[in-house]
């Protein structure tokens, strides 16, 4: 800032002039020092905003972080689960064919155990038949037996009673006799010869 003071007629410049400049500059810098301190306290007002946007971005950053941490943990814990999962899909696929077959295999046993059970049905109708049968046949068999035994056992009977008769009517001097005479012939044999 230049400034052109009047010159004096006894030396020197016009002290009003010097004054007026003098106030015209403070008044100037007083200005210029209220706009630069309205000036800094926006800038701090602006700085305090900044650093607490700062705060704010940095807290958010820190949780972003922390975020893609856990994201990055979570994304390590899915490979692995999903590792898990295919693997598990595998075994699932080996225990499905064995499943299968062992239901296969179960319906060929329930096949073979009602086959089984209907022809131990027949078995068992056909042997209740024939043991009726035989049953049937052995009584029949023993009515027949029983008749023949009964005849028989009559006959016998009637036989019996004839030999009883024969035997109560028999004629046993005739036998006396005989032993009479071999009596008779012993005691000659024992007789000396003259």
């Amino acid at each position: 800032m230049s400034a052109n003071f009047k010159t004096c007629l006894f030396g020197g410049f016009d002290r009003q002039d010097v004054i007026a400049f003098i106030e015209k500059t403070a008044r100037e810098n007083r200005e210029r020092i209220e706009a630069l301190e309205t000036e800094n306290a926006s800038l701090e007002q602006q700085n305090e905003t900044m650093d607490s946007e700062l705060q704010q971005l940095r807290a958010e950053s820190a949780e972003k972080t922390e975020k893609a941490l856990q994201a990055s943990a979570l994304s390590e814990n899915l490979a692995e689960s999903e590792q898990k999962r295919q693997e598990l899909e595998k075994e699932n696929a080996v225990l499905r064919v064995q499943a299968e077959e062992y239901l296969a295999m179960k319906d060929h046993i329930a096949e073979i155990e009602i086959s089984a059970h209907r022809r131990t049905e027949e078995f068992r109708a056909e042997a209740i038949a024939q043991l009726r049968e035989i049953m049937a046949t052995q009584r029949a068999w023993c009515e027949q037996t029983r008749q023949q035994y009964a005849a028989l056992s009559q006959q016998f009977a009637e036989k019996l009673l004839q030999a009883q008769q024969t035997v109560a009517a028999a004629d046993f001097d005739a036998f006396d006799a005989m032993e009479a005479q071999l009596q008779a012939l012993d005691e000659s044999l024992e007789q000396p010869e003259v």
